[in-house]
């Protein structure tokens, strides 16, 4: 008795069919992983198919066929680690009405796609470009449970299970700068050592909601609260990191913020949290600007201050090298100094930018990515002050961790030939096949025509030929795109239609 193929490579999510030869039906299959391997274990016939799980490393398991009595053959087959599994993330999330919340897709194979169950709640892009996509709540009146389902190119799915929650902050956050003000700090910023004031204003359905504490904190950035003058307390007017405010009777609450004396020209963000619902608390964060300054005078500077890494899409087949992030944009804001100001790119081949000419402070200009690319861009104002940026990183995206966009298949899975004659079967998938005869002892044997060349999408035909003069021991016809292999069982009749193992 035998098991063909005798050894194999499997892929999660594949199926590929073994043949069982020799011994005395009925026959039993088990597997020694049947969690990664499940097996049927009644054979209805001679052929049995099993469709791997996913795994996280190449494993190896056993299948053991019986007969009726009781004699045994073994397959070794390797289940191979392709890649991450589909995932989502967040899996489970809490929302909020208004507040966007974003979910980034990983894993699987090929291009996302994402769906809603409640789309009047909870709208998603059909299409997801890239490797995430932001939502924005609509609102509810009472905790709503959503499903967003993310799909790869093989129809994987999995799930991230949000809960929308009415929201009792739908305004947004007042940033108003105090001092130092005008035009050296540009708007949605202060300069260091300035102070601005910050109101977050509690309503649900149009009803302002007073003596609900707020909570403010310094999520990043070079800046603190002030402590209120009132009531009086040995901590009035005071910097700290962390405040608790209670809304007056119009639903607001307010906080003066102060930015550090010296503070390098940077990004910023205070988060606000409604803690009155200590089960459930709305978190919000806002983001806003610090301008480096001398005595209330912005100090020439860009924003983004910090290094900008942009890596293209991963390759979307197995092995494949990702692409450069051709078409992306950055945005960058230049304060102080002198304007109008001028910018220059040294490689306006892969990174121009536009406009060259920026007028007010706080103006933007953008740089555009054509290829993979380090560079830095010069800004000078009109007193002649020149800055450096720092450095835009435009990197290739990763090899490819997904299966090839065609499997490899060899169908069907066996074929019987009598002596002298031939058959056929159909080799799908990419690439380029070869071919590997096993089982053939003696003579001539199987002649594959052809065996090796180029699979078309939508299979390439294959002749097998069983040849005179040949002794066989269950012959297999391996074919193999140098990746993946499949194989095809080949029984060899005589003109009766009996097995044998040699061809007159």
């Amino acid at each position: 008795m035998a098991i063909n193929p005798a050894t194999a490579d499997l892929v999660p999510g594949l199926t590929t069919a073994f043949t069982i030869t020799g011994g005395r039906p009925p026959y039993s299959a088990f597997s020694t992983n049947n969690g990664v391997l499940p097996v049927t274990a009644t054979v209805a016939g001679s052929t049995f198919s099993v469709t791997p799980n996913t795994v996280t490393a190449d494993t190896p398991i056993d299948l053991t066929v019986r007969d009726a009595l009781n004699a045994s053959a073994t397959a070794k087959v390797i289940v191979r680690f392709t890649g991450a599994p589909l995932a989502i993330n967040p899996a489970t999330v809490t929302v909020f009405p208004d507040l966007p919340a974003t979910f980034t897709i990983s894993g699987g194979s090929g291009a996302y796609s994402a769906f809603s169950s409640n789309a009047a709640v909870l709208t998603v892009p059909t299409t997801v470009t890239g490797t995430s996509f932001t939502v924005v709540p609509n609102a509810v009146t009472a905790d709503t449970a959503v499903d967003i389902t993310a799909r790869d190119g093989k129809g994987t799915t999995v799930t991230s299970k949000v809960t929308v929650k009415p929201s009792s902050l739908l305004n947004q956050i007042t940033f108003t700068p105090l001092t130092p003000t005008g035009a050296d700090c540009g708007t949605n910023t202060i300069c260091a050592g300035g102070d601005a004031q910050i109101v977050v204003k509690a309503a649900r359905n149009g009803l302002n909601l007073p003596s609900r504490k707020i909570r403010f904190e310094v999520f990043q950035g070079s800046f603190q609260f002030i402590t209120p003058a009132l009531p009086v307390t040995t901590d009035s007017g005071k910097p700290v990191n962390s405040l608790e405010i209670l809304t007056n009777d119009q639903g607001e609450a307010v906080v003066r913020i102060t930015a550090n004396a010296g503070a390098t020209t940077q990004v910023a963000t205070l988060q606000t949290t409604d803690v009155t619902d200590s089960a459930s608390p709305l978190v919000r964060r806002y983001n806003f600007n610090i301008i480096r300054s001398v005595s209330g005078v912005a100090v020439l500077s860009v924003l983004p201050s910090a290094t900008v890494t942009i890596t293209g899409e991963r390759g979307n087949t197995l092995g494949a090298n990702g692409s450069c992030p051709t078409g992306s944009t950055v945005d960058y804001y230049i304060f102080g100094g002198t304007p109008p100001y001028t910018v220059a790119s040294p490689r306006t081949d892969v990174a121009p930018v536009s406009p060259t000419a920026v007028l007010t402070n706080g103006g933007k200009f953008t740089a555009q990515i054509k290829d993979c690319v380090t560079v830095s861009f010069v800004v000078s104002d009109s007193s002649g002050r020149t800055l450096e940026t720092s450095a835009l990183v435009a990197e290739r995206g990763g090899v490819g961790f997904g299966l090839p966009a065609s499997s490899f298949v060899v169908s069907p899975a066996s074929l019987t030939i009598v002596c002298g004659t031939s058959g056929g079967v159909t080799v799908s998938g990419v690439g380029t096949y070869t071919t590997n005869i096993i089982g053939v002892t003696s003579g001539a044997g199987l002649r594959v025509t052809a065996s090796t060349g180029p699979l078309s999408t939508s299979g390439t035909n294959v002749t097998i030929s069983a040849l005179a003069a040949s002794t066989f021991s269950s012959p297999v016809v391996e074919f193999s795109d140098g990746t993946l292999k499949s194989s095809v069982a080949v029984r060899v009749t005589n003109t009766v239609g009996a097995v044998v193992n040699s061809c007159p």
